[in-house]
């Protein structure tokens, strides 16, 4: 079977007053734009499929060619911050993942343990047995359910971060997009 290349999805965004489209606040002394732009532009990405690559068209009369650059690099800035968290998030998911796994596997041990060796009553190993089989399932839905949501975010992260970015004045007489 063929593997599909991945398709690139515009986002069309007109802008006709931009004087919220920076935030006001920067982490980094580099400008990034406000929650709304981003809001947007996550929310328009939401129609495509997850291996799609994205373009963003930005249409406007009110931004002039150095704020097209600030601009620019404020919406890369953004989604390259939300990369950094999303990454060390999959780092603290895999490392909750092990711990996880190593209580439950500690857990059955201590139940046989416990059933065979110190004659504990049958109630407190089934307790015991229940409590590491938790800890085991929640391992196997942190490495094998939760991370897979946090890579394919990280991947559609990564695609705004390196998406080109176009502005056309609201008067370019050509279609929206192309």
């Amino acid at each position: 079977m063929k593997k599909q290349e991945p398709t690139v999805h515009t986002i069309n965004m007109t802008v006709l007053d931009d004087s919220d489209f920076l935030s006001p606040y920067s982490e980094t002394n580099t400008p990034v734009i406000s929650s709304d732009v981003a809001e947007f532009i996550e929310n328009c990405a939401n129609a495509a499929k997850l291996k799609d690559n994205f373009q963003l068209t930005i249409h406007s009369d009110c931004i002039d060619s150095e704020k097209q650059v600030k601009y620019d690099s404020a919406i890369r800035n953004y989604f390259a911050l939300k990369l950094n968290a999303e990454h060390y998030g999959l780092r603290r998911n895999n490392v909750l993942s092990l711990i996880f796994a190593i209580v439950g596997i500690l857990g059955l041990a201590f139940m046989i343990i416990c059933d065979q060796v110190l004659d504990f009553k049958e109630i407190w190993v089934e307790v015991i047995d229940i409590f590491a089989w938790v800890f085991l399932w929640e391992a196997v839905d942190q490495f094998f359910i939760e991370r897979r949501k946090l890579i394919l975010n990280r991947r559609r992260l990564k695609n705004f971060t390196e998406m080109p970015i176009h502005f056309k004045p609201l008067t370019d007489p050509s279609p929206m997009g192309k």
